[in-house]
């Protein structure tokens, strides 16, 4: 008898638990402020069968998830706290700690989703992008003809938690502060917050997947204005990188960025404020 029950703990001991469901976490200023399952999610919200047409992604054909509207699930999170004037984004963490930042006032749009499940898919999800990566648990998707992320909406996948801030209280060092308003390096620190802070940082703020812009050196101060231009609009053609191009941007986009950049190099917080 002993043998036997010492048998059947070895055997529940060895077999497998049932792995945890996502979780989706909502931050305030980067603390956690409440969080909740995919299953607790699925009981509080109404969920859409969504189809992209002719998006990047997929130019050539439909694509198919089942989703949350964007703004029911800030609703949940955030109650209506998330429409206060005391924030100007959302940053979508992903899994491995990359943030892609969504003004609210985009966020505010109908269109916007948080995919949760791939319907064309019979298990998982169908691998997105250059490097095939699992877009679970949650992606954050839109289903307006305009709402692409060359007019600087989000599509972060991966994503793990949903964090509101003040933009420039959160990054202040990325701010061009004396710049004038509608001025090139306004101009470019807007661009660079909607298409370069996911993956890049300056003075070590921002996004960890590309080099930082510039700490310990600006780009500006070790490559030519024409390389830093051309390099923004076709990276492909020189490194095989996660940096996607952005032929899209003008020539009047590319010199505003430069403009930012060498505005930083020239406008250095000291390290001990930081």
């Amino acid at each position: 008898m002993i043998a036997v029950m010492l048998a059947l703990a070895a055997c529940a001991a060895a077999a497998p638990t049932s792995a945890p469901g996502p979780v989706l976490e909502f931050r305030v200023s980067g603390a956690s402020v409440a969080a909740a399952s995919l299953d607790e999610l699925e009981k509080a919200l109404p969920a859409h069968d969504i189809v992209l047409r002719g998006t990047e992604f997929w130019p050539s054909r439909d694509k198919h998830y089942r989703a949350f509207a964007l703004r029911d699930a800030l609703d949940y999170g955030f109650g209506k706290r998330w429409l206060s004037s005391d924030f100007s984004d959302a940053a979508f963490v992903a899994l491995d700690g990359y943030a892609a930042v969504g003004p609210l006032d985009k966020l505010e749009e109908s269109g916007g989703y948080l995919a949760f499940k791939d319907l064309d898919a019979a298990s998982g999800w169908e691998p997105i992008g250059s490097h095939k990566a699992d877009p679970g648990p949650f992606f954050v998707v839109w289903t307006g003809r305009d709402q692409s992320t060359t007019n600087q909406y989000p599509w972060p996948w991966q994503v793990a938690a949903i964090n509101l801030v003040r933009f420039e209280d959160q990054y202040p060092r990325t701010v061009p502060r004396g710049a004038a308003p509608g001025s090139p390096e306004r101009r470019g620190y807007a661009l660079f917050k909607g298409r370069c802070f996911r993956c890049h940082s300056v003075n070590e703020e921002g996004g960890k997947i590309g080099p930082d812009l510039n700490e310990p050196m600006s780009v500006t101060a070790y490559r030519s204005k024409r390389m830093v231009k051309e390099f923004i609009r076709n990276p492909s053609k020189y490194r095989n990188t996660y940096m996607p191009d952005h032929r899209d941007l003008s020539d009047r986009d590319l010199e505003d960025l430069w403009r930012y950049f060498h505005w930083l190099d020239k406008h250095r917080p000291k390290k001990s404020d930081w």
